[in-house]
Formats: C-alpha cells, sequence, structure tokens
C-alpha cells in the first residue's frame, strides 16, 4: 500500500530527475495549443505541482499584455490590426506558445529548487 507520503516523496524524486532537456520537452508539450492541457495535467499530477502552471500563465500574461499594448493597439479606432492576412494572429500564436513554454520551464526550475528544500528538511 502506498501512503501519501510516499507518493509525495516519489513526486519530488520526478521533479529533481527531470534533466533539462526533459524539463524544455514537458514545457514545449505544454504549450502546444491542441495537446497541451492533457500534457500539463498530466505533468501536474505525476510532479505534484501547479507552480509550472502558474509561471506559464504569468508570462502568457505578460507577453499578452506587451503585445496587445505595443502591436495590436491601433491607432485610429477604425482600423483592424488584426486581420487574418496581417500574420499579427500567428505571430501572437507563436509568442503565447513560447511565453507559455518559457514559464513553464521556470516553475519546473523552481519546484525543482523546492523538492532540494523539501528532502534537505526532511533528514
Amino acid at each position: 500500500m502506498v501512503v501519501d507520503g510516499d507518493r509525495r516523496r516519489l513526486a519530488m524524486r520526478r521533479r529533481l530527475a527531470d534533466g533539462p532537456r526533459q524539463r524544455w520537452a514537458w514545457a514545449v508539450g505544454s504549450g502546444l495549443p491542441v495537446v497541451g492541457l492533457p500534457v500539463l495535467l498530466l505533468h501536474a499530477v505525476t510532479r505534484r505541482t501547479g507552480v509550472p502552471l502558474l509561471y506559464g500563465l504569468g508570462t502568457l500574461a505578460s507577453v499578452g499584455f506587451a503585445l496587445l499594448t505595443v502591436v495590436g493597439a491601433p491607432q485610429d479606432p477604425s482600423s483592424r490590426s488584426w486581420s487574418p492576412r496581417s500574420g499579427i494572429g500567428l505571430l501572437a500564436m507563436l509568442a503565447a506558445t513560447g511565453s507559455f513554454a518559457f514559464g513553464h520551464k521556470l516553475g519546473q526550475d523552481r519546484a525543482a529548487r523546492d523538492a532540494e528544500k523539501w528532502f534537505r528538511l526532511d533528514l
């Protein structure tokens, strides 16, 4: 029988065992438009952490705000700067995916540091 503390230790060990390549793979997989949500949920459940999600959402919001205020704000209110032909939609999607992946990776690094602290305190 697996006790909750054993599951927590196993999840913490998984966080620490992930190398930079695995972390980037989780981050990019979580940021993909169609398959990202199941990957994100799998990562959160197996690592027992929501920190990467919060970091990803934070960077996504920051980049989204920057894109809307700097690039997307039309000078003339009647103009349509977000037309599909302008390529801004593709740029926004790529920026959103990249920023979420970068934030998710930062969150994984933070969760790994927290796991190290937890193991040191648990000894």
